[in-house]
């Protein structure tokens, strides 16, 4: 039976364009990743980020801040999601990403797609046209 696949975001949800390029990657018989799913349901996350310290960090690890940040994901649906690979749309403040990506993961049991439309150049973040990664595979190692 066919489902909705979670897609979870910060900042934005994803445009018109950026979602039909991700349903074509991700939804129907021809997908480059077989998902199952019929449709993308965009779910935004609600946070409030704290701050880094006048030096710029956090006194905090990365897996606390995750922990931190569980309850937000929750709030957005993600236990629905418990056993499901879902779509994460990262955030243009990169350095958030991989925190949520760890939290996803310890949540759902399994990484997510990413979407990826911010670029770092020249430690400045570049918008560009998006693409989706299969983060699950990656630490599969295929």
């Amino acid at each position: 039976m066919a489902r909705d696949l979670s897609c979870y975001y910060l900042d934005e949800p994803l445009n018109s364009v950026e979602l039909q390029f991700v349903e074509r990657v991700l939804i129907g018989p021809w997908a480059k990743f077989k998902t199952g799913a019929s449709a993308i349901l965009q779910k935004r996350v609600p946070l409030v980020l704290p701050t880094p310290d006048e030096n710029g960090t956090y006194s905090e690890s990365r897996e606390q801040r995750a922990e931190r940040i569980r309850p937000n994901l929750q709030h957005a649906g993600v236990r629905a999601d418990n056993g499901r690979q879902v779509v994460w749309v990262m955030p243009r403040d990169t350095s958030w990403d991989a925190i949520f990506q760890f939290a996803i993961r310890e949540e759902t049991g399994l990484a997510p797609f990413v979407v990826q439309r911010w670029f770092v150049e020249n430690g400045v973040p570049i918008r560009r046209d998006v693409r989706v990664i299969d983060t699950q595979m990656l630490i599969r190692g295929l």
